[in-house]
């Protein structure tokens, strides 16, 4: 009776003094969804607090990349790195103030025939990706 006690007791504090640590966040769920965005549609997944897609031919890196450091100015973000090439670009925009998270990034790849997007709100917010994912897909008319 006195080990199960102690065993009992151990779990206890070791649980209590995980959830003191300080500075600790929550890994984003291990789930995936998907889901179908835009009129085209354009299929998107969210797993592991990132959003893939694929968008159909017929735009540039450099035109979606512009596309989405437009939507996400107006939106009232701040630009804090930009970068494109034919082949790939990365965006990073700090969130407004008011918001519940900190920051976006956004990067594409060209992958056969299409473009490879991936959006990351940081900390993980999966609504909040997928509102990007369809203005920035207004925006291209897709």
């Amino acid at each position: 009776m006195n080990r199960l006690r102690i065993i009992v007791i151990c779990s206890l504090l070791c649980t209590f003094a995980f959830l003191a640590l300080p500075g600790c966040q929550s890994v984003p769920a291990l789930r995936e969804s998907r889901a179908w965005h835009g009129r085209t549609p354009v299929y998107a997944t969210y797993r592991f607090g990132l959003l893939h897609t694929e968008l159909p031919p017929g735009h540039s890196i450099e035109v979606v990349m512009v596309t989405a450091r437009s939507v996400l100015y107006r939106q009232g973000h701040t630009i804090e790195e930009a970068s494109v090439t034919p082949e790939g670009g990365r965006l990073v925009a700090l969130a407004p103030s008011q918001s519940t998270y900190d920051k976006i990034k956004i990067t594409t790849s060209f992958e056969g025939g299409g473009i490879l997007m991936t959006i990351n709100v940081d900390p993980a917010e999966e609504n909040r990706a997928r509102v990007v994912l369809e203005s920035i897909l207004l925006e291209l008319g897709l």
